[in-house]
C-alpha cells in the first residue's frame, strides 16, 4: 500500500470546493487507500469501482451499517433473494411503461406547480431573480415524491425538515443518528396516518404498492418507505443543482434544452461530470487483493463514484464537460445488482424538467456573485459527500418572448 500522504477530509473546504485533484492523485499514486477516520479503503479507479459494483461477493448488507440502523432490512442493504424479491415488488412502478404514464400523470404537474409559481412571481415584468436550488431544485422533486406517494402536495414543507436528518445521518461525516431516528419516527406516524385515512379509489401509486389497500398494514416495510422517501428526494435535489450548474458555467442556451438529444446528453453527461453522489459503502464478504493491498474479509469499501467517473484511464478528457461524447458510461446510479430501481423515474424527471424550463421561459443566466470562478468551471462550496449539491445556485430567468 502506498504511503503517499495525500489529505483526504470529506468535510473540509478544500473537499468539499474541489475535491477532483484530490481524486486524481489517489487514483496515480493510492487507488486503494486506506481512510482510518473512516476505517474503510476509498477505492478510486473507474475498473476497479464498475467490477467491485458487480461483484455478488461484495455486498451491501452489514448489520452495524448506519442505514441499517436507520432504516432496517432495505433494498440499499441486503443482497440474495431479499434484495431480488424487494426489487420484483417495485419493478412494476418502475418499469419503463410505468415511468411514461408518471409522466403525464405526476411528473408534469409537479414541474408545473414549481414553474407556475415562478411566472406568476415575475408577473407583468420580463425577468425574475430565483435561488434555483431552493425553488426549482427542492421544489420539483418533493412535488414529484407527495404525487407518487399520494400526499397532499402542500405537505412538502413539512417532509424536508424531517428527510434532511435522514440524508445527514448516512453521510460521511455523519450527523446525529438519534436526530434522523426521531425524525423516522414522525414521518411514519405521518404515513400511517395517511394510510389509516385512504379513499377508495384515491391515487397513492408507491403506497398502494407497499401496502395494498384491505390488507393489514406490514409495518416492516415502513423503513422502505421511509427510504423512498429519502431516495426520491435529495438525489435529485443534488441532479438537479447540478445540470443548471453546467447549463450556466458553459453559457448554454436555454432554448438548446428543446432538442431532445441534446438534452438527454447534457444530463448525461453531468452526471458523469459531476456526479450527485460522490461515494457507495460495501462490504468485503471475502479477503480481496486490489493493487496489491490485502483487504480483509468485513472490511468496508467506499467505492468513489465520483472519482471512478473523472478516470483517465476510462474517458477522454475526464475533467471537461463535453455533453457531445460519444461515451457516457454512468456509475451515477450505480451499477450490477443494486443498479438504482428509480433510474428511469430519475431521468424522465430531470428530463420534463428541462424540457418545460425550455419552452416556458426565453433564456437563464447567473444573478450575483460567486467566489473562486475560472472559466468554464465554478468552485461553489457544496454540501455533503452522499448528497453532494451547491449551496445556493442563484439565477435569473427571462420571459418567453413571442416568435
Amino acid at each position: 500500500m502506498s504511503t503517499a500522504p495525500v489529505k483526504l477530509d470529506f468535510s473540509s473546504d478544500e473537499f468539499l470546493a474541489d475535491p477532483w485533484p484530490i481524486y486524481k492523485e489517489l487514483r496515480r499514486s493510492d487507488p486503494v487507500h486506506w481512510s482510518a477516520a473512516f476505517n474503510a479503503f476509498l477505492v478510486t479507479r473507474f475498473e476497479d469501482v464498475q467490477a467491485l459494483l458487480a461483484d455478488r461477493e461484495v455486498g451491501s448488507g452489514f448489520p452495524m451499517r448506519s442505514s441499517r440502523r436507520l432504516f432496517g432490512r432495505t433494498l440499499l442493504d441486503t443482497d440474495g433473494p431479499r434484495h431480488r424479491d424487494l426489487r420484483k415488488l417495485f419493478m412494476p412502478l418502475f418499469a419503463g411503461a410505468s415511468v411514461k404514464r408518471l409522466r403525464t400523470e405526476i411528473l408534469i404537474p409537479a414541474v408545473d406547480q414549481v414553474l407556475d409559481s415562478i411566472e406568476a412571481e415575475m408577473g407583468a415584468g420580463d425577468e425574475v431573480d430565483v435561488e434555483f436550488m431552493e425553488r426549482v431544485a427542492v421544489g420539483v422533486p418533493y412535488a414529484m415524491v407527495t404525487r407518487l406517494f399520494g400526499l397532499p402536495p402542500e405537505d412538502a414543507a413539512w417532509l424536508r425538515p424531517r428527510v434532511l436528518p435522514l440524508a445527514g445521518a448516512i453521510e460521511f461525516p455523519a450527523t446525529s443518528l438519534d436526530s434522523a431516528l426521531a425524525a423516522k419516527a414522525e414521518l411514519i406516524d405521518y404515513l400511517k396516518g395517511k394510510l389509516a385515512d385512504r379513499r377508495e379509489g384515491g391515487r397513492m401509486p408507491f403506497l398502494d404498492l407497499v401496502f395494498p389497500p384491505g390488507e393489514p398494514l406490514d409495518e416492516s416495510m415502513l423503513g422502505t418507505a421511509t427510504l423512498f422517501l429519502l431516495a426520491g428526494t435529495e438525489t435529485s435535489v443534488a441532479t438537479i443543482g447540478k445540470i443548471m450548474y453546467a447549463v450556466l458555467a458553459h453559457n448554454v442556451d436555454l432554448s438548446a434544452l428543446a432538442d431532445q438529444e441534446y438534452r438527454t446528453q447534457v444530463v448525461r453527461e453531468t452526471l458523469r461530470w459531476e456526479p450527485p453522489s460522490h461515494t457507495i459503502l460495501r462490504y468485503a464478504t471475502r479477503d480481496l487483493n486490489l493493487h496489491g493491498v490485502d483487504v480483509p474479509r468485513r472490511s468496508a469499501l467506499l467505492l468513489s463514484l465520483g472519482s471512478a467517473s473523472r478516470d483517465e484511464n476510462a474517458f477522454e478528457d475526464p475533467d471537461s464537460w463535453r455533453p457531445e461524447r460519444t461515451d457516457q458510461r454512468l456509475l451515477a446510479f450505480s451499477s450490477g445488482p443494486h443498479t438504482c430501481l428509480g433510474i428511469q423515474l430519475a431521468l424522465a424527471e430531470f428530463d420534463t424538467l428541462f424540457e418545460r424550463l425550455s419552452h416556458r421561459f426565453g433564456g437563464v443566466r447567473l444573478s450575483g456573485s460567486l467566489d473562486g470562478v475560472r472559466p468554464g468551471f465554478w468552485r461553489l462550496r457544496e454540501r455533503g459527500h452522499i448528497f453532494r449539491r451547491p449551496d445556493h445556485l442563484h439565477v435569473r430567468l427571462e420571459r418567453e418572448r413571442d416568435a
